[in-house]
């Protein structure tokens, strides 16, 4: 190799290693001035104003859904960042659902902490499936959430949603108020309870659902009514669908609904078999003595009680009674008594 050959060798080996040097230099520039932002981004204050508002993790949300959220709220402002620095933090599995207070003016990094450490400010409490507004009022009550009067009063009045248009006005939201377990901010009102209460009816009453509500023959405060002698007659969702045909074929031919379930409501008392002067007692809601529903619903029912009225099993049964934990259907008055002969005894 001559002299020439030598130099130009070394001259292009200069220029690639000049070129390396910048290459690694815009990297670590880039790199540097990243980890700034990244830096500066997680550790200044999203803002100014101290307001507290509420945000609330819903069970099973996942982490980017939870850091857009905080973005559309005004809690952060970069929910890449946000979701990054949990996962670099190893906390991304450690988010709790619940009701936060959380402040406008706060860090990222604060903004993590307080919803990795589970630091919910909202009360939890269950109201199970067939429960009547006066006993979540009182559960509401003696948790120290709401007073009684003021979450019966709040269901007494009239809101704006497509499941009550046939709700006569003169009537409580009975029938509307979701059973499930709830967390509410320790300064919730009554009317924010049952508004977070109906929108979880609507949630509930997913597109296939209010699809068969609207085809129904029954108007839909017809359904939500027998769903709610359906919940309380029978505990097991394979039974209902068979229980709400039973009642819909009583319906259809004009047979008295002869529900247990509706002198368990008048009475106050938890028993499967009543006396004959127990079904003979006055009251529009007894469905021994007076044809068709009940002039509201008797409890607040499940989502599988009001598919079974929507969405029946089809059967010509016009007869059932519940022993031991099962349920016995018959087609005749005979075959049932003969039933009543074997399981009741």
């Amino acid at each position: 190799m001559n002299l020439e050959e030598e130099l130009k060798k070394r001259k292009l080996f200069s220029k690639k290693m000049i070129v390396f040097g910048l290459l690694v230099l815009i990297v670590c520039v880039t790199f540097f001035v990243a980890i700034t932002f990244v830096q500066s981004t997680l550790k200044t204050p999203n803002s100014g104003d101290p307001t507290q508002i509420s945000f609330v993790i819903e069970s099973g949300q996942g982490l980017e859904s939870i850091s857009k959220n905080l973005v559309e709220e005004g809690l952060i402002k970069n929910h890449f960042i946000f979701g990054l620095y949990l996962k670099f933090e190893g906390r991304a599995g450690s988010i709790q659902a619940g009701e936060y207070l959380i402040a406008r003016n706060l860090k990222m990094t604060e903004v993590a902490d307080i919803i990795t450490k589970g630091n919910i400010v909202s009360n939890r409490v269950t109201f199970p499936e067939g429960w009547t507004i006066e006993k979540i009022a009182d559960r509401l009550a003696a948790k120290g959430i709401v007073s009684k009067i003021d979450f019966i009063n709040a269901a007494k009045k009239d809101y704006d949603y497509w499941f009550l248009k046939d709700k006569p006005l003169s009537t409580d939201l009975e029938g509307f108020l979701y059973p499930d377990t709830y967390e509410f901010a320790k300064d919730v009102t009554a009317d924010q309870i049952v508004k977070k209460m109906l929108d979880n009816f609507d949630k509930k009453m997913i597109p296939e659902l209010r699809e068969k509500a609207e085809s129904s023959k029954m108007n839909f405060y017809d359904v939500v009514k027998l769903a709610a002698i359906v919940e309380r007659e029978v505990a097991k969702a394979e039974d209902r669908k068979l229980v709400a045909s039973v009642f819909l074929n009583r319906l259809s031919v004009n047979m008295a609904l002869e529900s247990c379930a509706t002198i368990q409501y008048i009475t106050g008392e938890n028993k499967t078999q009543f006396t004959i002067q127990e079904t003979r007692i006055e009251s529009p809601f007894n469905t021994y003595i007076n044809r068709g529903l009940t002039p509201k619903p008797i409890g607040n029912p499940s989502i599988d009680s009001i598919t079974a009225v929507l969405d029946p099993k089809d059967s010509d049964y016009l007869y059932f009674l519940s022993a031991d934990g099962k349920t016995y259907f018959s087609y005749t008055l005979d075959e049932h008594n003969q039933k009543k002969a074997i399981y009741l005894r």
